[in-house]
């Protein structure tokens, strides 16, 4: 490298001087060809430090692409949105894992495959025709978002789609290929028609609410739609359902009330729950006499019907609108008056009614409570007599004696025939039949006088008693007759748990828990009636 050095230098000096070298030049030329040389040399070494920072710079952006890489790379298999990625001959490149869940194809499967194959997309609506965001993104080299489809997956199941495509490009701008991302929306589907349907709908029936009915009976008020009849009915004997049964009784009633009503009207009425125990239909191009006959159907329909123990029925009004000049909500009211005018007629017949079913039902169901309730009455009436009480006394110790166990209509029979002891909890249930009894006979207006004391014909003279814990002479006299007549009875007779006892053994219970569980005075006083008197009564 020097003599090379040194042979240029010679020939550069030579040319551009005239005068022969002298020894000195020669010297001068050693000097700055090792000066060169080195200079050289250190050129070097920086071009090669140069060179192999660079290197491992190229090194550093590689590993740091391949990690960025490899981090969006896992990105994209565990979202829960499902990406499809497509090459330029619109054939599958790769799919995550999502996206092999819903198509129902796995990435070894789909590798190669045309789009259409893989993922087929049918219209969310049969009468409208998909546009494909796939083949707009190939034609316009856009993003395409927002499309909403339904998928046939590869097992034939259905998913509803939300989905968005982008293109992919190259350095030049043009589209090599497309991504497809996706997820499943079927349960938000399902859950707007959810919350769309409970907008306009009873959640208990199934019928149309009153938001719907309303907007429907605006939307309806118009000429062509003359005369418009409305119907309102409203259940009788909820409240008594729900207090006896309890609301999950009640919620049947009004299902089967809901459903009487849709088997009676025609295709196009609207039918609609109003409120708690009410319904209302909306009939366009019905007469006031086409009304009553739907109304009557109703009603009779209704009365074939029954729940448990409560039969059907309804009170109903009718008003019609005739002229367009007339605002429908005055034909509503009037059906709406008349309903409550209905109701308040049929009040006493249906009530009676209501109570005849309750005790015949108990008494199908219980053919002992029926002698029992008799006998009961009977004996109740004649220690009456004895101790001399006035007509109204007489009548109101009957009647509460009769109706003392009525609320044992609550009961299983599993329960009350059960022929061995009673578990804890099926004697709970057996002491609340006092408060069932109560709320039975405070229902009607001709029983409420009886409820209290049926309330309490469980209680003992010591307060051990239920359902209050009274004491002595807190409870009501009557409810302490029918205490000792009641017990008497069910010892003398066969009872599902254990066989009669005979009238001497039980005048010994009678006697031995006088003043614990009885009116001490009063069983003094049943003991003597008793004695004198020929029972067992059958």
């Amino acid at each position: 490298m020097k003599i090379i050095l040194a042979a240029f230098f010679f020939l550069f000096v030579s040319f551009f001087t005239t005068g022969p070298a002298s020894a000195g030049d020669y010297d001068f030329l050693s000097k700055l060809v090792d000066y060169c040389y080195i200079c050289l040399v250190a050129a070097l070494v920086v071009i090669i430090l140069l060179l192999l920072s660079r290197q491992k710079k190229l090194k550093q952006v590689q590993t740091v692409l391949s990690g960025e890489k490899e981090k969006y790379l896992q990105m994209l298999m565990s979202i829960g949105d499902g990406v499809l990625v497509l090459n330029n001959r619109q054939r599958v490149e790769w799919l995550n894992p999502a996206a092999e869940k819903i198509i129902g194809w796995t990435q070894e499967e789909a590798l190669g495959k045309h789009y259409q194959e893989v993922l087929r997309l049918i219209p969310a609506q049969a009468d409208r025709k998909l546009p494909d965001p796939i083949q707009e993104v190939y034609a316009t080299g856009e993003i395409h978002q927002g499309v909403n489809a339904e998928l046939l997956s590869r097992n034939e199941n259905k998913y509803n789609l939300e989905s968005t495509a982008a293109p992919i490009k190259n350095e030049r701008g043009g589209t090599i290929g497309v991504v497809l991302v996706f997820k499943d929306v079927t349960g938000k589907k399902e859950q707007q028609k959810k919350i769309e349907y409970l907008c306009y709908h009873d959640p208990l029936t199934g019928l149309y609410n009153r938001y719907f009915f309303e907007e429907e009976m605006r939307r309806l008020d118009v000429p062509r739609n003359l005369p418009i009849a409305i119907i309102m009915g409203d259940v009788d004997g909820l409240k008594l359902a729900n207090d006896i049964f309890g609301h999950t009784f009640g919620d049947l009633l009004l299902q089967k009330v809901a459903e009487t009503i849709k088997e009676v009207c025609r295709a196009d009425d609207i039918i609609a729950r109003w409120g708690g125990d009410e319904f209302v239909i909306l009939l366009p191009r019905t007469e006031m006499a086409a009304a009553r006959s739907i109304a009557q159907r109703i009603k009779n329909r209704l009365a074939r019907e029954e729940v448990q123990t409560v039969k059907g029925s309804i009170s109903i009004g009718c008003g019609v609108k005739t002229e367009s000049s007339e605002d429908i909500i005055l034909a509503l009211e009037r059906a709406e008056d008349e309903m409550y005018e209905q109701k308040t007629l049929a009040r006493t017949s249906t009530y009676t009614g209501l109570l005849s079913w309750i005790t015949e039902a108990l008494y199908t169901k219980f053919p002992l409570e029926m002698a029992h309730a008799q006998r009961v009455s009977q004996i109740c009436l004649e220690w009456g007599r004895e101790l001399q009480l006035n007509e109204a006394e007489l009548k109101l110790l009957k009647d509460a004696a009769f109706y003392h166990d009525i609320g044992k209509i609550v009961l299983d029979e599993g329960v009350l025939l059960k022929t061995g002891v009673l578990k804890e909890e099926e004697y709970e249930e057996v002491k609340n039949h006092p408060l069932v009894g109560f709320r039975i006979l405070n229902f009607f207006d001709d029983t409420m006088a009886l409820a209290q004391i049926v309330l309490a014909h469980h209680e003992r003279w010591d307060g051990l008693g239920y359902p209050k814990g009274l004491k002595g002479k807190e409870i009501p006299k009557p409810a302490r007759m029918i205490a000792l007549a009641g017990a008497c009875d069910m010892m003398i007779h066969d009872m599902p748990f254990r066989q009669a006892l005979s009238k001497g053994e039980a005048m010994a219970e009678i006697k031995k828990h006088a003043g614990t569980q009885f009116d001490p005075e009063l069983a003094e006083n049943f003991l003597t009636f008793l004695a004198a008197n020929n029972f067992p009564y059958h």
